[in-house]
């Protein structure tokens, strides 16, 4: 009859080592799986930042070379940076009660100050509450591409989805809108882009589903429908016009307090003269940096005590999770 077997278990400090081990080699694949992970979502929000920027700059690099004018006494473009809560009355945006961008000045720097080798740098600039205001006649619009409409660009703030005005909205975005007036409202409110035809009578945009996102109103409140990026959270633009030796002169902004420039058809003055080139600027905030802004604006986070005022949270919070893009664009369009 054989023997009986004997069994030799772990001892305790084998154990203790085979578990250090495995802890260890979780610990340093939780940091490989985090730090992959974080470099998608970097990535992956720097690619929609990137798509975002493009989608805008494609569709205004079209409707400029397509913009048209005549030598009237019409405003064919207009840029108007609005920095008041006051001056947003109409254009469907919701006010914040609490944090919100700083206004009346606090995200105002349209004409930074030089860099060290005396350039001024487009990207460093801020254009107020709600970024430029713009809009122009342009014929990139209708099927046929040749009936003149006006297109309006600008930034509202407001709820994904529904109107500003509703009890318990949804969660607030800044967004980027383009109304493309249709040809035939155009034609009936006329070709200066300024006129009272195409001021709206009320703050609430009309729903994405909408027919209505082509009237002459959108030009001051876009529809829903009109949506062209999210997380736009600044937009704007400096003009210029070439001088005789072709070298570029910016007529706007000028200075610190140029906030506006209505180009008359006729004129030949610097404050309303029509541009021939254009420089865009877009600060678009990544989806992680929108949900926590609108965290912050909500008041569910408290202002943490490095910041000494809500501008500087705000503006800390969002230069932190935004990508500012640029591009230059010739205005072909030339006088009828």
């Amino acid at each position: 009859m054989s023997p009986p077997r004997s069994f030799r278990g772990f001892t305790l400090l084998e154990l203790l080592v085979a578990v250090s081990v495995t802890l260890v080699i979780a610990g340093l694949m939780l940091a490989v799986t985090t730090n992959v992970l974080n470099l998608w979502r970097r990535s992956q929000a720097s690619y929609t930042q990137a798509a975002t920027a493009r989608l805008v700059f494609d569709w205004l690099e079209q409707d400029l070379q397509a913009a048209i004018w005549r030598r009237d006494t019409n405003r064919w473009l207009a840029a108007d940076i609005l920095d008041s809560p006051g001056s947003l009355s109409n254009h469907g945006w919701l006010l914040g009660p609490r944090v919100m961008k700083p206004s009346n000045g606090g995200s105002l720097l349209p004409l930074p100050p030089p860099e060290a080798g005396g350039e001024r740098l487009l990207r460093n600039a801020r254009f107020g509450l709600s970024g430029s205001w713009l809009r122009f006649v342009t014929t990139n619009v209708e099927s046929g591409g040749s009936l003149p409409a006006v297109v309006a660009y600008q930034i509202a703030r407001r709820p994904i989805t529904g109107d500003p005005l509703a009890t318990n909205p949804a969660a607030v975005r800044y967004s980027l809108y383009r109304s493309a007036i249709s040809s035939a409202a155009t034609f009936a409110s006329g070709y200066d882009v300024t006129s009272g035809a195409y001021a709206s009578t009320t703050n609430n945009p009309s729903s994405a589903s909408s027919t209505a996102y082509r009237a002459a109103r959108n030009v001051m409140n876009p529809s829903q429908a009109n949506l062209l990026g999210s997380n736009v959270v600044d937009f704007g633009c400096w003009l210029y016009v070439r001088n005789a030796d072709h070298t570029l002169r910016r007529i706007h902004p000028t200075g610190a307090g140029d906030l506006s420039h209505h180009a008359i058809g006729s004129s030949t003055a610097t404050d309303n003269r029509y541009p021939e080139v254009a420089d865009i600027m877009l600060r678009i905030l990544t989806e992680e940096g929108a949900t926590l802004l609108e965290a912050i604006e909500a008041g569910r986070v408290p202002r943490p005590p490095s910041y000494a005022t809500d501008a500087g949270w705000w503006w800390g919070v969002v230069e932190g999770n935004s990508q500012v893009f640029t591009r230059r664009f010739a205005i072909k369009g030339i006088a009828l």
